[in-house]
């Protein structure tokens, strides 16, 4: 299969964060958002939007977005049933910027840069039948908090809702994502992660909670109860899976034709992650150990779930090929393609990258799966882009770095 080099000047974040969708395809072309480095130490770096022609198989060109202040600030793409591409580009404590474009192909077209602020960082951004935005993001405060937000076609953006709240001052990595169902429900998880030292470096995942509303964002419902008290509490939480002791690691879900939420967690017990499904009698895993070959998760790897026109579930997983447990960030990493049926039974797995143990091959991105536009996207399976290079960013580290990498596209 051919990987197509996109760029060779991202960041070494470049594809990253799975809750952030990163390709829409739209009228015979792939719109792919990623971030590139920042061209000198204290410069920004530059969240960009590659137009890539399906028929000739080629970049067509590129333009930038907007710009961040570290590797954190990449954009999150999704269209409405018009054919408008809206954009969020990331900030890392910061204000998002909101952008739109109804020829997004073309850089004059889109709207000047909208803030939404204050201290953003992790957008995921859907859009529902009526065109309604829903974005749910981290905020910083005293106690890092879990926010959502509507924009309805025509309105400014609406004040923020506090979903979740960290119970501790200081760090928090929720890793929300949000999912539209078939029928229009809106589908949210999110992990409690954090340290009573409110130290990054001492944080671990300790929950995993869903959230889901049938009323476009009036109401949210946790586990068949109303969260009429918001927001949600490590005390008031009816959660997925509860370790106490950590090791837990979400990653973001898709919701399959009956309306139920699947998605990808590192949890204690399960070496090679596992899909948490939603089932009538309540949350079920299933273990990846066979599936992906005995690859290992533990303590969480970058990932991304979508699925495609015929209901196969599609991971993308960045792991250790030689089955070592490694740091999530890890050079030895390659990029594996697991393809599950609808009932979670395997149909193939296999290593898409060839292994270079001296640079990663990581951070996948799938095409994400889109209710409202299932006669377009993921019609013969998602598109997949990485990143392949090194980390050089992350806790202990330079989010600012200048480090470039390489930014590949590929079809499996």
């Amino acid at each position: 299969m051919p990987h197509h080099l996109i760029s060779s000047a991202g960041s070494d974040r470049a594809t990253a964060y799975e809750m952030s969708n990163k390709i829409v395809r739209a009228d015979g072309r792939l719109y792919l958002g990623w971030l590139e480095a920042a061209r000198q130490p204290g410069e920004p770096t530059r969240a960009m939007l590659g137009v890539w022609n399906l028929a000739a198989a080629k970049l067509a060109h590129t333009m930038v977005l907007g710009e961040g202040s570290d590797n954190h600030c990449g954009p999150a793409l999704a269209m409405d049933g018009g054919g408008r591409l809206h954009a969020l580009v990331g900030a890392h404590h910061g204000p998002f910027l909101y952008r739109y474009s109804d020829r997004p192909g073309d850089p004059a077209s889109w709207s000047a840069p909208e803030p939404l602020g204050p201290k953003d960082t992790y957008p995921s951004l859907v859009i529902d039948a009526s065109g309604t935005l829903h974005l749910a993001h981290r905020e910083q405060a005293e106690r890092w908090q879990l926010w959502y937000r509507r924009r309805r076609p025509g309105r400014p953006w609406e004040p923020p809702v506090s979903l979740a709240i960290s119970p501790t001052p200081g760090y928090n990595h929720y890793m929300q994502a949000l999912a539209l169902g078939p029928t229009g429900t809106l589908h949210l998880v999110f992990q409690f992660h954090y340290a009573e030292s409110g130290r990054a470096i001492d944080c671990e995942g300790r929950a995993i909670v869903h959230l889901c509303s049938p009323d476009g964002g009036d109401t949210w419902w946790n586990e068949g109860m109303r969260c009429d008290a918001l927001p949600i509490t490590i005390e008031t939480m009816r959660p997925i899976c509860h370790h106490a002791a950590g090791g837990v690691r979400l990653g973001n879900l898709v919701v399959d034709a009956q309306d139920r939420p699947w998605l990808f967690a590192s949890v204690p017990g399960h070496p090679s992650g596992a899909l948490w499904r939603r089932e009538e009698g309540g949350w079920a895993a299933l273990d990846l150990a066979e599936p992906l070959g005995g690859l290992n998760a533990v303590g969480g790897r970058s990932s991304s779930l979508s699925r495609d026109a015929a209901g196969h579930l599609h991971l993308a997983l960045a792991a250790d090929p030689n089955r070592r447990e490694t740091r999530w960030f890890d050079p030895s990493h390659e990029i594996h393609r697991v393809v599950l049926n609808a009932k979670g039974e395997l149909v193939s797995h296999a290593q898409v990258t060839d292994t270079n143990p001296a640079s990663a091959r990581w951070l996948p991105a799938l095409e994400a799966w889109d209710w409202n536009r299932r006669n377009v996207c993921c019609a013969d399976g998602p598109w997949l882009m990485y990143t392949d290079g090194l980390n050089a960013g992350g806790i202990g580290g330079n989010n600012a770095n200048t480090v470039q990498t390489g930014v590949y596209l590929l079809k499996a």
